[in-house]
């Protein structure tokens, strides 16, 4: 799935399971949300990508493999980041360590691994399928490719439709506070 939709369905989902416990909640709280369900793409083409922003900026030069359908372009060291941003079991490692030594679970951390859900079922074999066994298994499943446009519809209608449900269900029950005041 593309890198914002990630953002958004997290923020999402912590905006909804707030919503239900009646939290208010903080933008710090919610940037980390957003931040762990972007980290797997970030740490995997963020370098490439902001090195071509500034190849392109400062240099004239062309930006590597626009719209990414091909992985010719891409170096190398990108397919082993991917690897490890994109494996449930580096993410439940990670999750643990970090649990270890809080002593307590950091909850916000889930986008992260909703990320890597997401994308086992929105990336097909051919193009960066996600391999979230890694490094115990190969296994990988061939979904649906996020960059089709009738996914990409889907997808942005489906976000549409929870924050404009999120919108109401606030505001209903905002309504239903001030009415029992």
């Amino acid at each position: 799935m593309d890198i914002i939709a990630h953002g958004l369905w997290a923020n999402a989902i912590y905006r909804g399971v707030t919503t239900g416990k009646n939290i208010k909640p903080s933008k710090t709280k919610i940037w980390t949300v957003i931040f762990f369900g972007l980290i797997p793409d970030l740490l995997s083409f963020g370098p490439i990508f902001f090195w071509s922003i500034y190849e392109f900026l400062f240099r004239g030069m062309e930006i590597p493999f626009r719209g990414m359908h091909s992985q010719v372009s891409i170096p190398n060291y990108i397919f082993g980041t991917y690897n490890y941003t994109h494996s449930f079991i580096i993410f439940l490692a990670i999750f643990g360590i970090v649990w270890l030594i809080r002593k307590k679970p950091f909850w916000l951390m889930y986008g992260w691994g909703l990320h890597i859900l997401i994308d086992i079922f929105s990336h097909a074999k051919e193009f960066f399928p996600t391999p979230f066994l890694f490094p115990i298994s190969n296994f990988q499943v061939s979904g649906w490719s996020w960059h089709n446009p009738v996914f990409m519809a889907i997808n942005y209608s489906l976000l549409v439709s929870v924050y404009l449900g999120l919108y109401l269900w606030h505001k209903w029950k905002n309504k239903r506070i001030i009415q029992k005041s």
